[in-house]
Order: structure tokens, then sequence, then C-alpha cells
């Protein structure tokens, strides 16, 4: 009976199309019966790929004894080691163990850190949502920032790019720092680099950039174009702390972040009072009442709060 290490050899043999008319009919039934099972399901392309590899040159079937056939089960494992069947590896994986698609959700005033199986972690800021799988497979490291904002402290593995994907935009990394802001109530996407050096790029990989430390991409979420501009290192960090760094923002846009703080209601009595632009920082110590006093008096404008509801208007 051949041991291990003469299957091995079998297998090597077969890839290399130097098998007997025996041996490719004990490997053809051995993997054709699993396949039969359902053991994995593959597209038409991988089917292709596979059979051409597995089935080419033989041109008889002849009987396998069973000895060969038990062999074979375990020669598998030694085929998929081998590298000549990584799809087998992966498929019969998933088939023992599914990856599971995990999602959190924060709510607002708050905030969440989580590690993701890579080792990389996540700090997610207020009312965010973020989609990531119990285990990383296919070469990559993909999550989805599907709302809100996140920190990605990252790990390195220059085998398997780490990709975040969210409102159509990709970006990818090795190992980095940065961080990408995404809420739904913002007609643009931000990326902003800490660490190391990201690209970003639209879903068709036409419109791209390069980023590294100090530099912050902004994506219009209307007509794809990208802007970069270099920001302080403290702006790009300055949630984590409980702060806010605003640039150029509209005063609409800056209501709604603080809201996800605050748990406020804004208000504006004038629609043009929304677009009003708004550039200045506050820190985690700043109390509401004068945030909102400031943001007022930059824009010459008053305000009435009732309970959780502030309301802006004209003088």
């Amino acid at each position: 009976m051949m041991d291990l290490k003469g299957v091995n050899q079998l297998l090597e043999r077969y890839r290399n199309g130097q098998c007997t008319v025996e041996e490719k009919k004990a490997i053809e039934e051995w993997f054709d019966a699993h396949a039969a099972k359902g053991d994995w399901e593959w597209s038409e392309p991988q089917q292709a790929a596979a059979s051409k590899r597995i089935k080419n040159n033989i041109d008889q079937q002849l009987f396998a004894s069973r000895p060969m056939w038990h062999l074979l089960r375990i020669a598998a494992i030694l085929f998929l080691v081998a590298g000549s069947a990584l799809l087998f590896r992966d498929k019969i994986r998933n088939f023992t163990d599914p990856v599971v698609m995990l999602e959190k959700k924060v709510g607002d005033g708050e905030q969440f850190k989580l590690s993701l199986p890579d080792g990389s972690v996540v700090l997610l800021n207020a009312g965010s949502k973020f989609s990531y799988p119990n285990r990383f497979t296919q070469g990559k490291r993909q999550v989805y920032l599907l709302e809100g904002e996140a920190y990605f402290e990252v790990s390195h593995d220059a085998a398997h790019p780490f990709i975040v994907t969210s409102k159509n935009i990709n970006t990818r990394v090795l190992g980095t720092a940065f961080n990408v802001k995404a809420y739904h109530y913002l007609s643009n996407l931000q990326v902003s680099v800490t660490r190391g050096k990201v690209r970003v790029s639209d879903t068709t990989g036409i419109n791209s950039a390069i980023l590294m430390p100090g530099e912050q991409l902004t994506i219009d979420g209307r007509s794809g174009s990208m802007s970069k501009r270099l920001i302080d290192m403290p702006a790009i960090t300055a949630w984590q702390r409980g702060g806010f760094s605003f640039n150029n923002d509209r005063l609409i846009d800056v209501c709604a972040a603080l809201s996800k703080k605050f748990k406020l209601n804004f208000q504006f009595r004038e629609k043009e009072i929304e677009d009003y632009r708004i550039t200045a920082g506050f820190v985690a110590k700043d109390n509401i009442n004068d945030i909102v006093s400031i943001l007022a008096s930059a824009n010459n404008l008053l305000f009435d709060r009732k309970g959780q509801t502030v309301t802006f208007r004209k003088q």
C-alpha cells in the first residue's frame, strides 16, 4: 500500500502529466465524486480552469482500487497544500466554516473600538455603521463603512491589501493609519492619512489619488471629482478626543456633526442659513451653549434654544 509520501509524488506526477491511465482514473473519480456531492460550488470560469488542469489528457477510465481511493482522500489535503488547488482549499473551508458578515452600529454620543481578524483596529465615531467579515479570504482584507466616520490602524501585510469601501469609493492600503468620513448627510467623502500611504479610487478605477501623511482627499458625491489639501494632524483625530475640526464646512453639516454628540435638533428659520460657511475648532470641554453662541456670532445670526432644539435665524 502506498504511503503519504508516495501519494504526494503521485499527485506531482499527475500535475506534470506523467501518471498512468489507472492513476489518472482514480484521481478523476475522487474529484468527480466530491463535486457530485456539492462539496464546493464554482463559477463557470473556475470550473473550466479546474477541469483543464485536472482532466487534461485523461483518455480512458479504468478501475481504481480501494486502497488508492482511500489514499486519494488523504492526498486531497496534500494537493491543496501543494498550491495546485487553492480554490479547493478556500471552497472547502467556506463550506465547513462559511464567512459571516458582522455589523456594528454606534449610537449618537458614543464611540466604539473594535479589533478585526487580522489584528487591525478600528475606532468608530458616533452614528456610524460598519460591516466586516469574521475572517478574511480571497487574498484581501475588505471592510465596509456603511455610514459615519472611522479611524483605521491597519496591521501591515504586504501580501493582503486592506480595502475600505464606502459610498462607492475604495481606500486601499497595506499597513497604515487613516480616517474615513462618510456620513449620509454630507455630499462628499473625506479620507485623511496620519501614517503610511493610501490609494483612493472610485469603483471604476478611473479616478484615483495617492495620499501621504498630513493629506486629506475630498471626493464630491455628485460629480466624483477629487481635491487634495494639507491638513494638520491633530485635526484628523480631533473627534477621537471628543472635539471637532471644521474647515469651510456648511453650517447645516456642522450642526449635523454636533447633533451626533450632543443629541440636539437644529433648525434654520431661513433656508439660506444652512449654506453659511464655518471654519472653527472645538475641544471636548467646550460647552454646547458656548459652541452654538460662537457659530451664531461668526455669521451674525441669532439663536433660540428650547430644550433639545436650537433654532438659528437672521438678525
